[in-house]
């Protein structure tokens, strides 16, 4: 079986071709596209599976996780991208269009959908907790957007995606107030996305920018990509770039913490996305874990809960197989 799956994002697109695998996943023809250079995920999909018209093996079906709330199941599923101009699309016009069924979900609904097909190896445990097998588990992650979903126990895992960036973002001291009213008179609001997330990283870059100019923090800004170049920078050791980075996973840590209070998941938080792994070194740190249990009187409760980095590079494309197999392929099939 070969099933073709996505994870759309707001910057770019992994596509691959999936293939159970003892257990697991094989994904093979990986391509990264950049989304905005395609006028439609139909186009886009189009584009790459020309590329590979002469496969061997038939593809039986499509799995696509969206940066985007999805409506629906089946075929009636539906989506809109929030940080793409792209038409909205539907599971069963695409499926029309390519002649195999279409499972749409959304992008952190997937990471939620791969967590039971994750290896050790593949996660980076920063607090062990006291796990419950049949708690809930959250999934938050930070990229173009920040994205959130809360997970089931298994064997069921169902999914119940969140839109939790676009919440308001709760500064945790005088300093963060201070960066949330500045924001604030910018962009009018301020939410947890606003911060959590690559152009995140920028805007408190120019927030301490003008409280201690640094040429190269401010040669950063410029940058094409100004979140890689700071991260570069803070690599390299240079104590602006270092401090943007340490402010920003203390606010992760913080916001983290709070989405976690209101979820209690027992089963464990898992976070996910293009940026934590990058920062692997800062979100192991001490003060990334008292950021996250700082909440008084619910400090111990916070120190309860298991805690992971999730490390696996494609965990939206091992997602989006689980939910494509799990849809077309009939209970206790192993095709």
């Amino acid at each position: 079986m070969s099933i073709v799956v996505g994870d759309i994002g707001g910057t770019k697109t992994l596509l691959a071709e999936a293939h159970p695998e003892a257990g697991g996943w094989r994904f093979e023809r990986r391509a990264r596209l950049p989304s905005q250079d395609h006028p439609s995920l139909e186009q886009l999909l189009a584009h790459w599976l020309e590329t590979g018209a002469d496969r061997e093996e038939p593809i039986s079906a499509m799995g696509l996780a969206l940066a985007g709330p999805v409506q629906g199941e089946g075929e009636s599923a539906r989506a809109r991208f929030t940080n793409l101009d792209w038409p909205p699309v539907e599971a069963g016009a695409l499926a029309r269009r390519f002649g195999v069924p279409v499972c749409l979900l959304n992008d952190f609904a997937a990471i939620g959908a791969g967590l039971d097909t994750l290896r050790p190896a593949d996660l980076d445990t920063l607090q062990a907790g006291n796990p419950d097998p049949t708690g809930l588990r959250l999934v938050v992650g930070a990229g173009t957007g920040l994205g959130t979903c809360l997970v089931g126990p298994p064997p069921q895992a169902r999914l119940f995606p969140g839109e939790g960036g676009h919440a308001d973002f709760s500064p945790a001291d005088a300093w963060q107030a201070a960066l949330a009213e500045w924001l604030r008179g910018r962009l009018g609001r301020c939410t947890r996305e606003h911060l959590l997330s690559g152009a995140g990283i920028a805007r408190i870059a120019a927030f301490l920018q003008e409280q201690t100019p640094s040429p190269a923090l401010a040669g950063a800004l410029a940058a094409t990509d100004p979140a890689a170049a700071i991260g570069t920078l803070a690599e390299q050791g240079d104590r602006a770039a270092l401090r943007v980075v340490e402010r920003f996973a203390e606010i992760f840590a913080g916001q983290l913490g709070d989405l976690a209070l209101t979820a209690l998941p027992r089963g464990g938080v898992f976070i996910a996305g293009g940026i934590a792994p990058r920062l692997k070194a800062h979100f192991e740190a001490q003060g990334f874990l008292r950021a996250f249990c700082n909440k008084p009187p619910m400090q111990d409760l916070a120190a309860g809960l298991p805690l992971h980095l999730i490390i696996h590079p494609e965990p939206g494309l091992l997602g989006a197989a689980a939910a494509a197999h799990r849809a077309t392929v009939p209970p206790g099939d192993t095709a």
